[in-house]
């Protein structure tokens, strides 16, 4: 729990270098958790609900854990001891946060949402609303358009790790409503097209396309700060909470039904990373293609040397591959595969490979 209001000055003082951000699970609908906490560099657990790992979370979690608890909202530490929700750090200062133009834009929000998952079988087929029916039925100004950037795919030794995304043709409101009622798994998960998965590739699944992954793989997702989602792969067991409490009747109205062939269905989600900028023998990535841009950023940086990052814009950085440091005025503070953290907009870093290559995924808020 985050501890008492704090202070102007030690809040500005915490936000002079770096602020780590500690492993965060939330209890959740699927297992998982065990991929993410091997690339965390944590003791091994088994799969479980604890499943999701929410990196520099302002969002809180439409459930709460199996206390009651609220869950969802990132802590960070401060430099005189205790911890302040990352929520209440950039409400507090909000152009050095997020900076000036981006607050005057959305406000004191980060404006992204990212986890570490790693589901142990198929997650169930869902899907999220677009922005404008988030605002008609939800009141909430974000959808949920998302991103994965795979990290690892080993599948669970009985097929390969796969990704579903959107209908194939031929599938109707009608039917697929049906299947629902009847919690017919097998007929809702054939629904999709799929595709085999590999490290380093990147999709995106848009607001109000349904989709799956799994098994046992292990990435990143960025996504709209919202947890809006409708489960149409249920048991039934709780149809109110598969569908926010609205109803099957209009929960299915979020689905895109929009059928379109395999090949054109991937050359939207997949998505083809392109340089941005070198330096140093060093570059950086963005992730995204441009139609996704209005939602959320990232991009790579992949060090082999070193390179500036001084953009002004605030992220949450997972560092995906090899060891490092960041240096800046606050000194050097060494980053190791699976450390995660944020970088207020007002922090100017450099990022200098180690004894190898260091590869850190700087995940960021819409586009202005």
């Amino acid at each position: 729990m985050a501890g008492p209001a704090r202070g102007d000055g030690e809040l500005r003082e915490a936000i002079r270098r770096p602020l780590p951000l500690a492993y965060h699970p939330l209890y959740r609908f699927y297992e998982g958790g065990s991929l993410t906490r091997q690339f965390r560099g944590l003791p091994d657990r088994k799969d479980d609900w604890w499943s999701e790992d929410w990196v520099g979370s302002c969002t809180r979690a439409n459930n709460d854990d199996p206390e009651g608890r609220p869950q969802g909202r990132s802590t960070v530490g401060l430099p005189g001891g205790g911890e302040v929700t990352l929520q209440d750090l950039v409400e507090a200062l909000p152009e050095e946060m997020v900076g000036a133009a981006f607050a005057a834009r959305w406000g004191p929000i980060t404006g992204v949402l990212v986890k570490l998952l790693s589901p142990a079988g198929q997650v169930p087929l869902h899907a999220h609303p677009t922005r404008e029916w988030a605002g008609r039925h939800l009141g909430s100004p974000f959808g949920k358009t998302e991103a994965w950037i795979l990290l690892d795919t080993p599948g669970d030794g009985l097929e390969p790790a796969y990704a579903g995304v959107g209908f194939a043709p031929g599938i109707e409101r009608e039917w697929f409503a049906d299947a629902v009622r009847r919690h017919d798994t097998a007929a809702i998960r054939g629904t999709l097209h799929r595709t085999a998965v590999q490290p380093g590739e990147v999709y995106v699944a848009h607001a109000g396309v349904p989709h799956y992954l799994g098994p046992r793989i292990s990435f990143i997702e960025v996504q709209e700060p919202s947890d809006h989602i409708v489960i149409p792969e249920t048991s039934g067991d709780d149809d109110d909470g598969a569908t926010m409490g609205l109803g099957w009747d209009l929960a299915l109205d979020m689905i895109d039904y929009t059928a379109a062939g395999q090949a054109e269905t991937f050359a939207r989600a997949r998505q083809l990373p392109r340089v941005l900028r070198a330096s140093h023998g060093s570059r950086e990535v963005r992730l995204f293609q441009d139609d996704v841009l209005r939602f959320f950023d990232a991009t790579a940086l992949e060090v082999e040397d070193e390179i500036e990052v001084s953009d002004g814009r605030f992220c949450v950085a997972v560092v995906a591959s090899g060891q490092g440091s960041v240096e800046g005025d606050f000194g050097d503070l060494p980053i190791r595969r699976g450390e995660t953290f944020a970088l207020p907009a007002s922090l100017p870093v450099r990022v200098r490979a180690g004894r190898e290559p260091v590869r850190v995924i700087r995940c960021l808020g819409p586009a202005i």
